[in-house]
């Protein structure tokens, strides 16, 4: 019995055992797989804040920084230079040769002597090309200290093709000149007294109901020193008059240029070089029509069909006693030999005595140019003009017609014929008997040009009825 029971006891204690140590294995690896997590939790907690402690630093060394402009100018210049390292500091350092062009250098002109002049087309540029070390090209397009020059000294007149120099580049760098040399011609200076006329200038700034006029010069002519070739290419030489504002009369010391036929200012020497004048202001106008005026001929077999104006009237400006006479402005146009339409921009105004400003300086005029044909016309009754006393008229020797040739467009001339023509004779004053008397010949077109093919004369007899 007791054998028994002391077997339940031992199987029971060994049951109990099992369940404990099962239990204890599985709190074992509890602990094991939540001890990862705790770590990792911990970990995590460290580092956010390690990140919290270094960015509340970089805030506080961003404040600290930033409230002092020299840090600031140091910062600037740290990224400066790791922009320029990164742009061109790289090419630089390892491109030991390399070539470069710098466009439009400035040509000087040295050792000219002051009686001559250079009338040659010279360029007043050239194209320098630089080969060499990349940083002494680069230091040297920094500097800009460099110059182009061309020597004249010892020079007299005549032509020369003289090479073109350079000065204040790195040494070692090769330097070409494009172009390297120039061809020269150097004339002697004369001097020729020129007449002096005047010109306004800063017009736009002047009120437009006022007019200026000169009233007086200090001079009437100036001497320009220049070479015979730039004395010949002197349009005007004027004094420049500065109008800009002006609303009443006032004088002037004025600066004395010369002008070409383009009214494009010349470098010459003119003595004196300034003139007193004295202006005054006037607010009177009128505006006149414009009259276009064709001088020389077109080619043969054309004629002038048509034209326009891009204005037919301006208004003149000046003293009311010099400007009320004046009725219209003319405008020449020069249609000397053209076979074909054209249009004629910005011409000039005449600005006749008295006037002191237009309204508009120029006028743009487009000529309408074409073929002439011609046709003949025969048989063309001959009428008799003035017979009042009723006479009876014959020709002698004459049919009573004529033969006319009739000149235009194609179209107008196409639609010509005999009732568009009128053949007369006028016996105005005479009386009986035998006489000489003119054939005029006329067109109902003004378009159209007559000329008359039979004899300008015919004889007649008059007779009473």
């Amino acid at each position: 019995m007791n054998q028994k029971q002391n077997d339940r006891k031992d199987t029971h204690d060994s049951t109990t055992e099992f369940f404990l140590k099962v239990m204890q294995k599985e709190k074992n690896k509890k602990e094991k797989e939540s001890a990862p997590m705790e770590n990792l939790s911990t970990t995590t907690m460290k580092t956010l804040d390690t990140f919290s402690r270094f960015y509340n630093y970089l805030n506080q060394l961003l404040d600290k920084i930033l409230s002092s402009r020299v840090t600031i100018m140091l910062l600037s210049f740290v990224i400066a230079a790791v922009l320029f390292y990164n742009i061109a500091g790289q090419d630089i350092i390892s491109s030991p040769t390399s070539g470069v062009t710098i466009e439009d250098v400035a040509i000087e002109v040295e050792g000219l002597d002051d009686s001559l002049e250079i009338t040659s087309d010279m360029p007043t540029s050239v194209t320098v090309g630089l080969i060499g070390s990349s940083l002494d090209i680069y230091s040297t397009t920094l500097s800009v200290n460099y110059e182009v020059y061309i020597d004249l000294s010892g020079y007299s007149e005549g032509s020369y093709t003289i090479d073109l120099k350079s000065r204040n580049f790195n040494d070692d760098l090769t330097v070409m000149l494009v172009p390297n040399s120039l061809d020269i011609t150097l004339e002697e200076k004369v001097s020729q007294d020129f007449n002096l006329t005047y010109t306004f200038i800063n017009e736009d700034q002047l009120d437009s109901k006022y007019s200026v006029s000169v009233e007086s010069i200090s001079l009437d002519t100036v001497t320009i020193y220049a070479s015979e070739t730039t004395l010949a290419k002197i349009a005007k030489v004027a004094v420049c008059i500065d109008v800009a504002d002006k609303s009443e009369a006032f004088d002037q010391t004025c600066v004395i240029k010369a002008f070409d036929s383009d009214n494009e200012e010349l470098d010459v020497e003119i003595s004196p070089t300034t003139a007193e004048v004295s202006c005054s202001v006037a607010s009177y106008s009128k505006t006149v029509p414009l009259e276009v005026n064709f001088t020389g001929e077109v080619a043969s077999g054309y004629q002038i069909a048509d034209y326009t104006m891009s204005q037919s009237e301006v208004t003149i400006y000046g003293l009311q006693e010099n400007i009320d006479d004046i009725d219209s402005i003319v405008v020449n146009v020069d249609v000397s030999n053209l076979n074909s339409s054209t249009t004629f921009e910005n011409i000039s105004l005449n600005k006749e005595s008295g006037i002191n400003k237009f309204s508009a300086d120029t006028v743009t005029v487009s000529v309408e140019i074409e073929k002439v044909v011609s046709k003949k016309l025969d048989n063309i009754a001959i009428t008799v003009l003035n017979n009042s006393e009723n006479y009876k008229v014959s020709f002698v020797g004459e049919s009573g017609t004529a033969t006319v040739s009739l000149s235009g467009s194609e179209e107008k001339i196409d639609a010509m014929s005999a009732d568009n023509v009128t053949a007369t004779i006028d016996i105005d004053g005479l009386s009986t008997g035998s006489h000489q008397v003119e054939v005029n010949a006329m067109v109902d077109d003004d378009k159209v040009s007559i000329e008359l093919l039979s004899s300008s004369t015919v004889t007649i007899t008059i007779e009473r009825n």
